[in-house]
């Protein structure tokens, strides 16, 4: 309890000094091994170096703070994709993860609403990324805040897929387009048949369906190879690429 009040303390005074940055990490096309996307990842600035959300994403959450959080990497994502298409580069689309917590929170469609029309960031280069438990939670407000962000332009991902208990029937009841498969198969894809078998039916339901597929956790060209064998469409992955500045990933643009 101790640790927590600490960390909770810490934290707020992050947020109010500005502490935390983002860093993107590419996604690739598997077919052609061009950039498809990135992903942005919450980072803590501080003097021993920083520090990924994992570490302290449920204390943001249990004391309400992921809200102040969440809708500064919303806007400061917007931010650096209209910086990027002002120095020219050619835009790729930017997922942005969104926690259950996050999610739940009334006002969420008036705050991304606000930030797409203070930014003028066009939808189509923003994704929604979501977990599977998200859906557990009010079936119709899900579908409710989801399709109004389709209605405006952006895509939906489902993050770490094959890990949560929901059913798969809100596959074809919300509108989703892209499936991120969870590390948790990929780590030992090459030599576990059950992992190969499980991805590759996880492929296989997605095409059918119409939704794109991305690998989590690629770290071996023996992977990249794997999935490129079971039509995997896109990979992510320390293989591929690490979680980097604004300034390198922009190099990454044409």
């Amino acid at each position: 309890m101790k640790e927590f009040s600490i960390m909770e303390r810490k934290l707020s005074h992050a947020t109010e000094r500005r502490e935390f940055t983002l860093y993107y990490q590419p996604y690739f096309h598997l077919a052609t091994g061009k950039v498809a996307g990135m992903e942005t990842l919450l980072r803590w600035k501080t003097p021993g170096g920083p520090i990924s959300a994992g570490k302290y994403i449920s204390i943001l959450e249990e004391t309400g703070m992921i809200h102040v959080v969440g809708e500064w990497v919303f806007r400061k994502a917007c931010q650096q994709l209209m910086e990027w298409k002002e120095n020219g580069r050619a835009l790729i689309p930017i997922s942005i993860n969104i926690s259950p917590v996050q999610f739940a929170h009334k006002e969420l469609v008036d705050t991304i609403g606000g930030i797409l029309k203070e930014s003028r960031v066009d939808p189509q280069f923003l994704i929604a990324e979501i977990t599977e438990s998200t859906f557990m939670k009010d079936v119709d407000y899900t579908h409710r805040v989801l399709k109004t962000l389709k209605d405006w332009g952006m895509s939906v991902s489902i993050d770490d897929f094959g890990t949560g208990y929901s059913s798969l029937s809100y596959l074809k009841r919300f509108p989703i387009d892209n499936l991120k498969i969870d590390i948790s198969f990929i780590r030992e894809i090459t030599q576990d048949p059950d992992d190969a078998s499980i991805v590759s039916a996880i492929i296989s339901l997605a095409h059918n369906l119409g939704l794109k597929t991305i690998a989590e956790g690629v770290e071996t060209e023996e992977q990249w190879r794997f999935l490129h064998l079971l039509r995997c469409d896109m990979v992510q992955g320390f293989y591929c690429g690490k979680p980097m500045p604004p300034q390198e990933a922009e190099k990454m643009l044409t």
